[in-house]
């Protein structure tokens, strides 16, 4: 047998040890308006929370694997008033080549390298201001 190359090669493999708390942590969905306007400036708080008691292991990280052009995120905060919800601030001001649809996924960390599921939310890009327009109809019965 011929060998493929005559450049010796070494692995390292890191095991990570069982974690102490195997629960995910979970991002909490937006539950704002996801229509945005072109040259408006847009800003939200998309938060996660660990299911792990913090002496055991805390959320040390909200991913960004897709990210839309523009947007920018502040550092992971933790929740001055619940001690297990984290969340990253973000901002964006949506631009005319971006009208459509436009997604932004994430991924929260804890300490123990225990991720979430993935997390992806749609915004609409659009030209008008008539964004998030509800309707509400009542009725009226006579007898």
């Amino acid at each position: 047998m011929t060998p493929m190359s005559s450049v010796p090669v070494q692995f390292l493999i890191y095991v990570e040890p069982q974690p102490a708390c195997s629960k995910e942590p979970v991002i909490i969905p937006l539950d704002r308006c996801l229509e945005v306007q072109v040259g408006v400036s847009i800003s939200f708080n998309l938060s996660a929370m660990n299911l792990c008691n913090q002496t055991v292991a805390t959320l040390t990280d909200i991913a960004v694997p897709s990210s839309i052009t523009g947007m920018t995120h502040g550092n992971l905060t933790h929740s001055s008033t619940n001690s297990s919800i984290y969340y990253m601030k973000f901002t964006w001001t949506p631009q005319t080549n971006q009208i459509g649809s436009q997604q932004l996924c994430t991924v929260a960390y804890t300490s123990e390298n225990l991720q979430s599921e993935q997390y992806c939310v749609t915004f609409t890009v659009k030209t008008s201001s008539d964004t998030c327009v509800t309707t509400t109809t009542t009725s009226t019965s006579t007898t």
